[in-house]
């Protein structure tokens, strides 16, 4: 019999299937921001081709919004319990506080961690309202890769379902995404690591 994951995941595909994919549009060039707004006092830099988060607090946002699209990027973390996030579907404000995160949108979970709370890919509601939500952690217990290793991470967005692919492995499936469009974006949250090879096919 197969679980709900993977009989959502089938009428994902589905969805999802039709018609060619465009080639990626690189969001981060390895050289500098450009593309990116720093929201908030954020600590974002570039580092040896590396966009580095540097313990701060605050958001980077893509200049541009997108409606469906296929996220991809690498993250690793340079010391134990770094947390950060990924913002899809994400309105251009924030929240008016010392953190200074968005206040109309979504966040993947983006923390050194497999085994407890909010996992490693894990979906969170930042003002962007309600939806259901499967996770595979015992996948992602085998799949993680350790502080000052890379971990390829895919996000999908297509119209209310979003799932997240960590090292190949199908971790999260999400239905109810509220949001119909909105900015790309990664959270500083008083963590040190970094990313690259950050690309996205529009749908």
């Amino acid at each position: 019999m197969r679980s709900p994951l993977s009989l959502l995941f089938a009428a994902f595909v589905i969805l999802g299937s039709a018609g060619a994919s465009p080639e990626p549009r690189e969001l981060f060039n390895g050289h500098n921001l450009d593309g990116w707004i720093i929201e908030n006092s954020g600590q974002f830099s570039v580092k040896n081709g590396h966009l580095h988060v540097d313990r701060g607090t605050g958001w980077l946002r893509s200049k541009d919004t997108f409606v469906d699209f296929v996220l991809t990027y690498e993250v690793r973390f340079l010391e134990n319990r770094a947390n950060s996030g990924i913002f899809v579907r994400t309105g251009s404000t924030s929240h008016d506080d010392e953190n200074g995160w968005p206040d109309n949108g979504y966040q993947v979970q983006c923390m050194d961690k497999s085994d407890e709370g909010r996992i490693f890919g894990a979906l969170i509601d930042y003002g962007g309202g309600p939806f259901e939500e499967l996770l595979d952690q015992p996948t992602l217990a085998e799949v993680f890769n350790p502080t000052g290793e890379w971990n390829t991470v895919e996000v999908t967005c297509e119209g209310r379902f979003l799932s997240v692919r960590v090292n190949g492995a199908l971790i999260t499936m999400v239905e109810g995404i509220s949001n119909s469009d909105g900015h790309i974006g990664i959270q500083g949250e008083k963590g040190l690591l970094e990313f690259r090879k950050i690309a996205v096919i529009k749908r």
